[in-house]
Formats: structure tokens, sequence, C-alpha cells
């Protein structure tokens, strides 16, 4: 007993010091990591809850018929189609089982809100598939004037009308409905928290055209102008990052806007792997929190940011457009002009990208 209050008494007083400092250490570290799994949980503070599908046809409304037209018509324009108001309202997500238990589908949506009160729509829809086990990324774009039943609102109408007449939860369960999938999560952003994101990650390096280049050189102010250089390899700021994901006027329309959404995704994926290390990526997604919403947890942003960011499937994205080739024709109803689609075929398209299996 003597000889082990000796022992205590002879830390020498440096050592005294360094083990404080090692404690002082490790409770800012798990402190750290506790505020950072805090704040992570208020990514969903609001977010749309799930509730058991109610039991309903997925077409309760049959496809009243479109009428095709040959050519390209005229998609820069948004319509806004008449709905009773008490139809608009925040719909929860209706529960799918799972397809897979190793696919895990993330519906990634952009709206066009500006703070103006207006809900918007839903400018981006990228479906993110996660296979576990092959650890193998998909990236699906859901090309915004796609006609498709709008479930509980006894309409067919373009896809991203889906988000303004229900929020997240009608996005969803459209895209489930109709496609017979079993997406449960969400990533959402708006237009202003893109700029933001961008930003704060100290920009992109994102492919362009010397078409393009001009193009954003056209609209944008000084201290935002583009030197062409020869690589075709562009660091872009968070403004010239949104104007390049809205842009559908070169190129073909919506195809090639999608087409440039994807490769920003995968210019943010190679953003994220510059980290390093999963400690120096954590504290990069801890910058962003609060500019995304999401109903996934923490531990299950941490552990598929980490698989997909530093995973050997992360070198590569797989990338799709719905709808899919050879499946669609171009439409008006209403004075609309819309993508009509064959539904079943793109079901199988979509089934077997992700599941490889129909």
């Amino acid at each position: 007993m003597e000889t082990t209050k000796r022992k205590i008494k002879r830390l020498s007083k440096p050592k005294k010091i360094l083990l404080a400092v090692l404690a002082l250490l490790v409770l800012i570290i798990v402190g750290f990591g506790l505020f950072t799994i805090i704040k992570m949980y208020g990514m969903s503070i609001h977010a749309i809850k799930t509730v058991a599908k109610p039991t309903v046809s997925p077409y309760d409304t049959p496809d009243p018929g479109l009428n095709r037209i040959d050519g390209d018509p005229d998609l820069s324009r948004d319509y806004d189609p008449y709905l009773d108001p008490s139809l608009i309202y925040n719909d929860p997500i209706y529960l799918q089982n799972p397809i897979d238990p190793d696919v895990v589908n993330i519906l990634v949506l952009g709206s066009d809100t500006r703070g103006n009160g207006d809900t918007g729509r839903s400018d981006v829809m990228l479906i993110v598939s996660y296979n576990q086990r092959l650890n193998t990324i998909k990236a699906v774009s859901v090309l915004r004037d796609t006609w498709l039943y709008i479930p509980g609102r006894n309409m067919w109408n373009r896809v991203n009308t889906a988000y303004r007449f229900g929020g997240i939860g009608l996005a969803i369960n459209t895209i489930n409905e109709n496609f017979e999938l079993d997406i449960q999560y969400y990533m959402l952003t708006d237009f202003e928290n893109l700029v933001r994101i961008v930003d704060t990650v100290g920009g992109l390096d994102v492919p362009l055209t010397e078409e393009e280049v001009q193009y954003y050189n056209g609209m944008s102010p000084s201290d935002q102008q583009i030197t062409l250089n020869e690589t075709g390899i562009y660091h872009l700021c968070g403004e010239q990052v949104l104007r390049h994901c809205r842009n559908r006027t070169i190129g073909n329309g919506d195809w090639s806007r999608t087409e440039r959404q994807r490769t920003v995704m995968t210019a943010f994926l190679q953003r994220a792997k510059q980290e390093g290390d999963i400690a120096s990526m954590t504290s990069m997604v801890y910058r962003l929190m609060d500019y995304v919403e999401t109903n996934l947890s923490p531990w299950q942003m941490i552990a598929l940011a980490t698989n997909i960011v530093f995973g050997p499937g992360a070198n590569g994205i797989a990338r799709a457009t719905i709808p899919c080739p050879g499946s669609w024709s171009y439409a008006y109803e209403r004075g609309m002009a819309v993508i009509e689609i064959n539904i079943d075929l793109n079901k199988q398209y979509i089934h077997e990208l992700f599941y490889g299996r129909y």
C-alpha cells in the first residue's frame, strides 16, 4: 500500500501536466463528438414522418390521354395547373417494405423555393441508390416534366408538381407508386443553400464546355467571370455551380441539365474524398448541416458517407435518367409540354439497375 502511494507521489510535475492535458483532450473530443451528433439530429428535427401506407389503388384516376407531338416543344416554362387549396398539404412518407435489404435508396431533392412563401417545385429529383453489399452507387435523375400519376390528389401531372402539392412525402410517394420502388429516405436543399454548401467546401471542380463558359459569363458579374483553359475543368463557386445545375438552354433541354446535376454530385464526391480521412470528412459534414434537411439518422449518415466516400466503389457512379431510352415521347396537355412515358418499361429499367432483377 505504501509502495503504491510512493509511486503516485513520484509522478513528476511535467507528467501530471501531461496527464491533465490528455484527459482534457479526451473530454474535448468526446464533447465535440456528442455536440456533432446532437447537431446532426437537428437536420431531421423537421423531417417528414413515415406512416403505414393506406390501402389505395395506385391509379384511382385513369390517364386522360395526351396529344403527342413531333419535334421539340418549349419545356423552358413552368406551369401552375389549378389545384383545390384543400388538397395542398404536406403528406407523410408511406412505409414500403425493402425490395433488397442491401440497397438503400435516397431521394435527393433540390427545390426552387426562394424564401418568398411559395413551396416551389422540385427542380432536382435525383435517386441515389447505394448497394451496401457491393458498395456501388447509382444516380438516376427523374426528368421534371415526366407525366405521372400523383397519388392522393386524383390527378396526373408533371412529377415536379408533386413537391408543390404535397411536399417531400408526396414527391417520394409519387415515385414509389409509379415505379414500385421502396424509397424511404431523402435529403432536401434549395437554391440558396446549394450556393452556401458549395462555398462552404471551398468550391467544386467541374468540367465545362467552351459554349457553357461563354453562356455563364454572359449572365455573371465581373467577379464571377470564367477564364477558358485547355483542361476544360473549372473551379466554380456556389453561384456558378447553381447556374450550371439550372442550365437547360445549352444541349438537349432537361436531359442535359440533369446530366449536369449528376456531374456536380460526382464533383462533390471527389471533393469529399480530398478530406483524406473519416475525421476530416466528418468535420466537413458538420459544416454543411445547417443547409440540408434529411430523415437519415446521424449513424446512417456517418455510415453511408464513410462507405460511399472511402469504400472501394467510391471511384465511380453509374448515372442514368428516367425516362429511359426508347420509352417516351413529347406531348401537350392543357397547354403544358410534358414527357409521356411507358411506365412499365421504366419500372423494369430502374429495378434492373438498382436490384439486378425485375
